[in-house]
């Protein structure tokens, strides 16, 4: 279904060059008053973060942490939630012709060290992001073609970002956690001190991280929308969803997201809440759109057939999916139920198709083959994330029925990423991969960098698509806007240099004595809660 018209609406709004256009919050934290204060929450993640600087935080396990404690100017740019809202910045304006826009921040806004938030920190992490030695993934929001925005500080709490020409994804882009000047002795941070004891703006502060076991957060008792009602979180580190479970029942948690776990022991269990909320969340096969083999369209389309992707709902994730109809996440302003024919799941029609893209078994030995070349595939994924590992069996099941040469491939953390998110090169050790990809909320240019980049871990080189995503961040018309990316939509449906599998939906439990109603649970944001500071114990 279309996404809601008051979101729609904000989004276009934003979008559209006006002059004096002020956005506002409808929610700045005002007026709630903390019905008890204390305790500690304790919640669970996978594993260790990578990093705790919300500039390198990009990962599910540091995002996880990083997202009770920075915040970025503007609330609804990727990692931050989906809708278009203020957060250090508490209102904007748009000139008329659409290139400049002049942020307002916050006055009441300290950093965890006392020291006070000032147009100054928004500007050296700007600075920061872009400075091309850091590394930092976000740069590619700072840019237009080959030239970086431009920044300017008007006054301690006023800060400008001038454009060479308009763009329509521009407060998406500006969704960067900010980071404090006084903090750093230069933009230089890949080794920073930051990186591992940082100093940010939001309801909990860094206290500890014990390497393999957990990390401490303490309430911020100045945060500007109110000091939390909680003491302290703690974030265990529990891999999989069953462990998690496992420990809630044993009151070792407070509050974790156990989809794909049994959740029958807490239904109807006066002990317990049980939640659910969709997640801005997608679960795909990617390929490497540059392999002999896997480049073919045809051939691809005829794996999303062969696929059974029901089975990998009802089976790894316990019933909690939607089964993906778009390679879009559902949270994008333009996302459309139904536009999309479904790739229906039938393994002899998918045979059909690999026969008639020349893949025949010529030999008898139940591989086929084409010009003399058998069709393997090096499936690889994370062997440490227990959902890929659910998924992977199924996989290879669907596909070897097919007569394609499967080898799993499961990698440990450090060669995820040296094998495929970290690796730019347009040489790829995989045939296809398997992951998951999201919290990128209403702004499809985010997914520009996996489908418009040929160093991207799908290696998808199609100029059409690339100057079709180049043209939609210059678009401000609404409806023009709207039409180009369902045109990017159907044409990368066809296409498929992915297979979308399932939008995952989130299920928490949590003690019946944890209050999390004034918290908002919000599937958009990995912590699955959009105002942790309003957690609170009942009496």
């Amino acid at each position: 279904m279309r996404k809601s018209l008051a979101v729609l609406l904000v989004l276009v709004l934003l979008a559209v060059p006006m002059a004096g256009v002020m956005a506002q919050g409808d929610d700045d934290g005002a007026g709630f008053e903390c019905p008890t204060q204390g305790g500690t929450m304790i919640t669970a993640y996978g594993a260790d973060p990578r990093t705790l600087s919300g500039l390198y935080a990009n990962d599910g396990n540091s995002l996880f942490i990083v997202t009770f404690m920075a915040e970025p100017l503007i609330l609804g740019g990727e990692n931050w939630g989906d809708k278009i809202e203020p957060a250090l910045a508490e209102s904007w304006d748009i000139s008329d012709d659409g290139l400049e826009y002049t942020f307002h921040l916050r006055q009441d806004v300290t950093w965890h060290d006392g020291e006070p938030f000032t147009a100054e920190d928004v500007l050296f992490t700007y600075e920061a992001v872009l400075l091309e030695d850091n590394a930092i993934s976000w740069r590619a929001n700072l840019m237009q073609g080959d030239e970086p925005m431009q920044f300017e500080v008007v006054d301690d709490h006023t800060f400008k970002v001038i454009l060479s020409e308009p763009n329509a994804a521009v407060l998406t882009a500006l969704s960067i956690p900010i980071v404090p000047a006084h903090a750093f002795e230069s933009t230089s941070m890949l080794e920073a001190p930051y990186n591992t004891n940082p100093i940010t703006t939001g309801p909990f502060k860094f206290v500890e991280w014990n390497t393999g076991e957990s990390v401490t957060l303490e309430a911020n008792p100045d945060y500007w929308r109110g000091a939390p009602c909680l003491d302290r979180i703690v974030i265990r580190f529990i891999e999989g969803a069953a462990n998690q479970a496992n420990a809630l029942l044993a009151g070792e948690l407070d509050f974790a997201r156990v989809d794909g776990a049994d959740l029958t022991p807490f239904e109807n269990n006066p002990d317990f809440v049980l939640q659910t909320a969709p997640r801005d969340l997608m679960r795909y096969v990617g390929f490497n759109n540059l392999s002999p083999i896997y480049g073919d369209a045809a051939v691809r389309r005829a794996l999303a057939v062969g696929l059974d992707r029901q089975a990998i709902i009802d089976i790894s994730a316990s019933g909690y999916g939607l089964l993906a109809d778009s390679v879009f996440n559902q949270a994008v302003f333009m996302y459309e139920q139904g536009r999309n024919a479904q790739y229906e799941y039938d393994p002899e029609a998918a045979q059909q198709m690999l026969a008639d893209a020349g893949w025949t078994d010529t030999d008898g030995d139940g591989i086929l083959d084409k010009d003399g070349q058998p069709m393997h595939l090096r499936l690889a994924y994370s062997g440490t994330w227990s959902l890929m590992q659910s998924i992977a069996p199924i996989v290879y099941d669907n596909w070897r029925a097919l007569g394609v040469d499967v080898e799993l491939a499961p990698l440990d953390d450090a060669q995820v990423y040296e094998e495929i998110y970290d690796n730019v090169s347009t040489e790829k050790p995989y045939d296809a991969m398997l992951g998951g990809w999201g919290l990128f909320g209403p702004e499809p240019d985010h997914y520009r960098s996996f489908y418009a980049d040929a160093t991207s871990y799908l290696a998808y080189d199609n100029p059409e698509i690339t100057a079709m995503f180049a043209e939609g961040r210059t678009v401000t018309d609404e409806q023009a806007r709207y039409d180009l990316y369902a045109e990017i939509d159907s044409k990368l449906w066809e296409e498929l240099p992915m297979i979308p599998i399932y939008q995952s939906v989130g299920a928490w439990v949590y003690r019946s004595d944890l209050n999390i109603d004034a918290a908002e649970l919000n599937g958009t944001f990995l912590t699955g809660l959009k105002y942790s500071g309003r957690v609170y114990f009942e009496n």
